[in-house]
């Protein structure tokens, strides 16, 4: 703890500030030319002489602005005294240069006729923030506007005041759990207990932070700046007033899933401080006045409320009831009759307390509507970090309800609802690409994607709904957004992908869009005719009537053959159409393949993540190609439920999407619990070693196993390594393999076996990936 006079100068001069003016609309500040430097001590003048001399310097620069690195520091002062010789040791050290400070601020007439400014500017350090005490004297006029100077200082500041006010709001006062009010509580120069309330307030912190930079010398209040500085931070609204000279921070309310408080709110924490340190403090003292005035009567209302709230139980020792009677306790003391200067600097203090709590109370009153706020302003910001995440890691839009997640976190007023949806859409607007879909039975379908990321997501829909119809509803809305921000010109708009690998991506997607539309339109033919049939018949019928012709030697029987041999070859190319299994049930011709184009409707199931999740497979046909047996189903459900934990979508580093046989195994049984409830065909099976040997052979069998010739593996590397398919697949996460890879190489480059290894498994994955991935089967 820094010494107490220290603690008590700056907390007296603070107790008379009045409300912060405007930094834009301060009254001219003034120093005054001390000619001759009358009245000053020697220390003092050599500090103006070595001020004229710094200021002359920065002239000759030329620059007509002012910069806090043009001044002179607190900190240089003592290495520049040092090279005058006609002053003493004595003169030059830190009491006399403290002194010698004092007289050119003229603390004694608070500055009336100073002769220079003192005033701080904030800088970064590492992980620290520094406080450097700039010093100006120009020394030219007979008095100089210092108002340039006090501002560019500030302005400089701004940054690290920012830096300063966001962590302090995200990091609420921790108090001691027993004496939360211990904080206030210091002794005087008398050695006797003291209660000094405003020692809690952010400008008591902004000090303690200044006083660091006057070392070795003593810290002279730095008044102008500390307004500055709480007006500057009220403009911002990062702080709540409680006095005119007594702020605290607007902290951000941190909320856990049930709605409790991650930290204890800043105006809890100063509440329960003022109100623990007033009752040690008040109880103590009114005991003392009680006694020396013969107040009987008060002395027993003291000790009833000792006896009904000296024992409350941990959590209510500053429970309301309590610091209510307290409150009263103190105001119906007779401070009035107090005649001497104890009784009035005690009655000062518990009143100015009692100020600050009632002004507390309130602000708590406000706390509920707060942490309303403060729950929708964590909510978008789990929503920014998720849309981006799930950009980056599973190349897939981000859909959520904002009615859904508002109800989760206790938002459920219509009124409010309505509210913050349109808000989290026009937030969400500015930084990402979003598709709103309000549904038929009412709410909102939110459908979002980071724009850095857009041609990969694009690449990944594509290549996802070659496979999988369900993925076409995903891929038709990515297509609506990546058409706004390309119309928009957004700035973001695939700006986390290199430009030749964004033209390779697009140029990729409309190649499986072209074979996707290919293979539609062979099957819309197919479905109308068997062109190979009819053709068939064609050729028969007339190889029947060119016989018939040479037999009969009449060359009219090929006329008579041509249109009849047309009929018969068209007739067998409609009956022997492609028919699906809804043309034979009658269900209309409704293509199982999504054929007929993309139908209006998103509220249904979107990603084909959305269904394995569940672990239902009672629709696999739906999701999996016809020309799979029972047995293939249920292998692809299971290495689908286990894949995204052996081959996580969300992960911390590249290698967990890397495994060789052993690795696979060992993630397996890390996971075999989780596994197990993710699937459904494995939630019977009690034991683990079958549970896990079923689901190591359905990954392998859903995987691509990489096998690496044995002449260049090297002692100790795996000689294969598998990867999932769809990882093989998505051209972001190979660029994230081969990148590891390479980092690796290059780590083991004196190695020429390990490169050989390495550089065998980049060409691999980056080249000849598609040889590793599954045949399409024709549905």
């Amino acid at each position: 703890m820094e010494t107490l006079e220290q603690d008590i100068s700056f907390e007296e001069l603070a107790s008379s500030q009045t409300k912060a003016p405007d930094l834009d609309a301060l009254a001219p500040d003034y120093i005054f030319l001390n000619d001759g430097a009358v009245g000053l001590s020697a220390t003092a003048r050599c500090i103006l002489d070595e001020l004229r001399d710094w200021h002359k310097k920065t002239e000759k620069h030329g620059s007509k602005s002012v910069h806090p690195s043009y001044l002179l520091t607190l900190d240089k002062l003592g290495e520049l005294l040092g090279k005058y010789r006609n002053l003493s040791e004595q003169a030059k050290s830190p009491p006399s240069v403290d002194m010698a400070l004092r007289q050119l601020l003229d603390t004694e007439k608070r500055g009336r006729n100073k002769s220079m400014l003192m005033y701080p500017f904030l800088v970064r350090n590492g992980n620290k923030v520094l406080a450097k005490i700039a010093l100006a004297s120009p020394q030219k006029e007979a008095k100089t506007d210092v108002t340039p100077y006090r501002k560019a200082c500030f302005s400089f500041s701004e940054e690290t005041i920012d830096l300063i006010l966001n962590n302090r709001a995200k990091k609420p006062r921790v108090l001691e759990e027993d004496r939360p009010g211990a904080m206030l509580l210091h002794k005087n120069k008398a050695g006797q207990i003291w209660l000094y309330p405003k020692l809690a307030s952010l400008q008591s912190e902004m000090a303690s932070l200044l006083k660091r930079g006057f070392l070795p010398y003593n810290y002279i209040p730095m008044n102008d700046f500390l307004w500055d500085f709480v007006n500057y931070a009220k403009n911002r609204g990062a702080v709540i007033e409680i006095l005119s000279d007594y702020h605290l921070i607007l902290d951000d309310l941190q909320l856990n899933p049930d709605g409790t408080y991650v930290n204890q709110p800043e105006v809890i924490a100063h509440y329960r401080a003022q109100s623990d340190a007033l009752e040690v403090f008040a109880l103590n003292y009114l005991k003392q006045l009680s006694e020396r005035a013969g107040y009987t009567l008060f002395r027993a209302r003291i000790q009833d409320f000792e006896t009904l709230h000296g024992n409350a139980e941990p959590g209510k020792k500053q429970n309301s009831e309590k610091v209510e009677a307290l409150i009263q306790l103190v105001q119906d003391f007779p401070f009035d009759k107090e005649k001497d200067d104890l009784g009035k600097r005690v009655a000062e203090t518990c009143m100015q307390s009692v100020a600050i709590i009632r002004k507390l109370i309130q602000e708590k009153s406000l706390l509920e509507e707060r942490k309303v706020e403060g729950a929708f302003k964590s909510l978008k910001n789990r929503l920014h970090s998720q849309i981006k995440e799930n950009s980056q890691n599973n190349l897939t839009l981000y859909r959520f309800s904002p009615e859904k997640r508002l109800d989760a976190i206790g938002i459920s007023d219509p009124e409010l609802v309505s509210k913050y949806t349109q808000e989290i859409v026009s937030d969400l607007k500015t930084k990402f690409g979003i598709k709103e879909i309000k549904k038929e039975e009412g709410g909102t379908e939110i459908y979002a994607v980071d724009p850095g990321y857009m041609a990969a997501v694009l690449h990944k829909l594509t290549a996802d709904a070659k496979v999988n119809p369900m993925v076409e509803k995903d891929l038709a809305i990515a297509k609506e957004i990546n058409s706004t921000l390309t119309s928009s010109k957004n700035p973001a708009l695939n700006s986390m992908l290199k430009p030749d690998y964004v033209v390779k991506l697009q140029q990729d997607a409309m190649l499986m869009e072209r074979e996707v539309e290919d293979r539609q339109k062979s099957e819309a033919l197919a479905k109308k005719f068997n062109l190979s049939m009819g053709l068939l018949g064609f050729v028969g019928t007339m190889l029947f009537f060119l016989i018939a012709s040479v037999h009969f030697n009449a060359a009219g029987v090929i006329l008579v053959g041509l249109p009849v041999s047309l009929v018969i070859g068209g007739l067998l190319a409609v009956f022997f159409r492609d028919r699906e299994k809804s043309d034979i049930m009658g269900l209309g011709g409704k293509s199982s393949s999504g054929g007929g184009g993309f139908r209006a409707d998103y509220s249904g199931i979107s990603t084909v993540s959305d269904y394995y999740i569940s672990g239902d497979d009672d629709d696999a046909d739906e999701h999996f190609g016809k020309g799979e047996s029972p047995k293939e189903k249920k292998v692809s459900l299971i290495a689908k439920g286990a894949e995204r934990f052996v081959f996580p979508n969300r992960f911390t580093k590249i290698q967990d999407k890397i495994h060789d046989s052993k690795s696979m195994r060992k993630k397996i049984w890390e996971n075999i619990e989780n596994i197990r409830q993710s699937v459904a065909h494995l939630r019977t099976e009690s034991d683990d070693d079958k549970v896990a040997s079923t689901v190591e052979y359905a990954l392998l069998q859903n995987a691509a196993t990489i096998a690496i010739p044995d002449d260049i593996v090297p002692v100790g590397m795996p000689s294969s390594i598998i990867l999932s398919h769809s990882d093989l697949k998505a051209p972001l996460i190979r660029d994230q393999i081969s990148e590891f890879l390479r980092n690796e190489a290059q780590k083991k480059k004196y190695d020429k076996k390990l490169v050989k290894y390495y550089t065998f498994l980049i060409n691999t994955i980056e080249v000849e990936y598609y040889k590793y991935l599954p045949s399409r089967k024709k549905k």
